[in-house]
């Protein structure tokens, strides 16, 4: 095996078990202490973990915000699958909130030719542009102040105006997952603000979070992981993880 790989390997078997030994990663791979230790060493150095006595456990990320032309394709593609999932709750006669993210523009196109009749909320031009092409989607805009960067509408007229709404279904995509925590995260605090309050008005909550984003915290905690809440994820999410969510009467869609 390669140095490449065998470091990619304890990456993957950190992001499972979150701690890693030196004892029983040199077991594993079947080569001594010293190796094992130059291994943690650099891997520290990138930013990918903090070595502790005697091992080492996975490094917390923290993100920032990320417009769509940003993101590599292969989240992208995880993206759809997961925007799949979303479109598979989605039935007619619902109201729902999308937020703004990059998964309500996905969302929005796998809608976009679907026969259905809905209401959908949301803030983000691209998503209602795809949207206004299928005649069965009534669209509801709650105004505010535009944002280049997510080319959508925020701030507080926004928030008041969503709260005059019931939507029976809202779909969040966080930045950061903490279970130990049980926080939910955003990237700046207008958009914290703006998914709390669609938590506040919404029936069914789903939280959109890629397995990955339970190992990074972002800038804004909005909301505690609340009974009730269902999470949409990919197969790749811990069992430990997975095991705490069910634990609190919370469902997981993988």
């Amino acid at each position: 095996m390669f140095v490449e790989e065998r470091r990619q390997s304890i990456l993957n078997i950190l992001k499972q078990k979150e701690k890693v030994s030196v004892n029983d990663l040199s077991n594993i791979f079947s080569v001594s202490k010293v190796i094992i230790r130059k291994d943690l060493c650099q891997m520290e150095e990138e930013n990918l973990l903090t070595r502790t006595h005697g091992g080492a456990i996975l490094k917390r990320k923290i993100v920032d915000n990320t417009i769509l032309k940003d993101i590599p394709k292969e989240d992208i593609e995880e993206k759809m699958i997961l925007a799949g999932k979303i479109v598979s709750f989605i039935q007619d006669g619902d109201m729902i909130f999308l937020d703004n993210s990059t998964i309500a523009i996905i969302v929005a196109a796998l809608l976009q030719k679907r026969k259905i009749k809905l209401s959908v909320i949301t803030n983000m031009l691209e998503a209602q542009k795809l949207l206004s092409e299928n005649k069965g989607v009534e669209i509801i805009s709650l105004g505010g102040i535009y944002d280049a960067q997510t080319n959508s509408f925020t701030g507080e007229m926004s928030r008041e105006n969503l709260e005059f709404f019931n939507p029976n279904k809202i779909f969040i995509e966080v930045d950061g997952v903490n279970i130990d925590k049980m926080q939910l995260s955003a990237c700046t605090i207008e958009d914290g603000k703006f998914k709390n309050t669609a938590l506040n008005v919404g029936q069914e909550k789903f939280i959109i979070a890629q397995s990955k984003k339970f190992y990074q915290d972002s800038i804004f905690n909005f909301s505690k992981i609340k009974h009730g809440m269902i999470f949409i994820t990919d197969s790749n999410i811990s069992e430990k993880f997975e095991k705490k969510l069910i634990e609190n009467n919370i469902n997981v869609v993988k």
